[in-house]
């Protein structure tokens, strides 16, 4: 099952960023304190859109 990993340290954050939770179309990915967090890991597709959206290269779908 695909699961997204974040690294926070690497990360803008959603108010500079935000770019990987407006990629998924699943609704995986949600703002908590102003970071991505994964939500709702069971609805990933492992896509990769996410990884594909972040400028920073914080976020990797693990399969």
């Amino acid at each position: 099952m695909p699961r997204p990993v974040i690294d926070h340290e690497s990360c803008l954050g959603v108010s500079e960023c935000g770019e990987c939770i407006e990629a998924c179309p699943m609704d995986v990915l949600e703002e908590e304190d102003d970071k991505p967090v994964v939500a709702n890991e069971d609805e990933c597709t492992g896509c990769g859109l996410c990884e594909q959206a972040c400028p920073e290269g914080a976020i990797e779908v693990e399969m």
